[in-house]
């Protein structure tokens, strides 16, 4: 026979059949003319399909953007822009007629892995973003009769203080409490969350609505639910454990807002509903004593959890071939 089926032609070039019916449309490839419909199944020259199949055999291998965000639970627009930015080192091959798209290999995949998803003994711990001995976060809202708004800071040498929004002048914390009166806008304080992992973020610290996020994640999910960082790069790292809250009437930010700024993880809207969803699923292993006693020792001797020790473990075995 000199054609193919579009089955055919999905198995031939590895790609699904919708893209060989758009790729139809767009006249990359040819179907064989049936103005009558005398054949119930569309067919493609052979020849034709043979000379694309043999041009992409010499294109780049590895994974499209789309998988590659799918594969890190991230957004297809963050793919691109680290792509662009050169943070992912991906090569450009054509598609069609003056349009082409990127190719990411499985070692440039396993270092985007490595970039975008934090391993769990490298998270923010509690005393970054957390004062225990005044009891107050980074970021939390504070007002008095003489300032408006003022918030939580730490500045170079890591002395907690206030940052005042009008004038944008940083003050010890006890100055802004004892001269200026400054007290909490709101508590801060929640049930701690079943543990299901966390989504997180990366926003740029000079984010119109990041004051107004963290406002809203102080108040509805509170700061047991949340780890934050801030960067060296004058950006904000901010882990919130997965579940779902109210998403109350307090807020000044959209889905939309946060996608571009989503690291791991997905964001979810369910009627007044804010659902966070994890990338990791809680999974059991069943071990004999003595091997159990041993995955506790040397976890025990690393300083890590037992569930991180086997995580890494796996992930090495996974990659050893890359």
């Amino acid at each position: 026979m000199d054609w193919y089926t579009q089955q055919e032609v999905a198995d031939k070039l590895g790609i699904s059949k919708a893209t060989v019916y758009h790729w139809g449309k767009q006249k990359k490839i040819i179907k064989i003319p049936d103005p009558y419909r005398s054949i119930r199944e569309v067919r493609y020259q052979r020849a034709e399909v043979d000379a694309i199949a043999q041009e992409l055999e010499t294109q780049p291998k590895g994974f499209r953007p789309s998988e590659v965000a799918k594969r890190l639970g991230v957004s297809v627009q963050k793919i691109y822009k680290l792509i662009q930015e050169g943070t992912i080192k991906a090569s450009e091959v054509p598609v069609g007629d003056e349009r082409k798209t990127y190719v990411i290999s499985a070692v440039e995949l396993q270092q985007a892995e490595k970039l975008l998803t934090p391993s769990r003994d490298d998270r923010p711990t509690r005393s970054e973003f957390y004062d225990s001995r005044n009891g107050v976060a980074l970021f939390q809202k504070f007002y008095s009769s003489k300032i408006t708004e003022a918030r939580i800071t730490r500045n170079e040498q890591n002395d907690w203080g206030f940052l005042i929004q009008s004038n944008q002048k940083w003050i010890p914390y006890e100055e802004g409490v004892k001269v200026y009166q400054l007290v909490p806008s709101y508590p801060i304080h929640a049930d701690t969350l079943e543990y299901k992992g966390y989504v997180t973020f990366e926003i740029p610290s000079d984010t119109i609505w990041l004051n107004s996020f963290m406002d809203y994640l102080y108040q509805v999910w509170g700061m047991e639910n949340i780890r934050v960082r801030v960067l060296l790069d004058s950006s904000i790292l901010l882990l919130v454990r997965a579940g779902e809250k109210d998403l109350s009437s307090i807020q000044a930010f959209s889905i939309s807002d946060l996608l571009p700024c989503l690291r791991e993880g997905e964001i979810l809207r369910e009627n007044d509903l804010l659902i966070f969803k994890s990338t990791y699923r809680k999974t059991t292993v069943e071990l004999p004593k003595k091997m159990l006693k041993q995955v506790m020792d040397a976890a025990e001797e690393e300083g890590i959890s037992m569930s991180l020790w086997l995580e890494r473990l796996i992930e090495k075995n996974i990659f050893k071939e890359v």
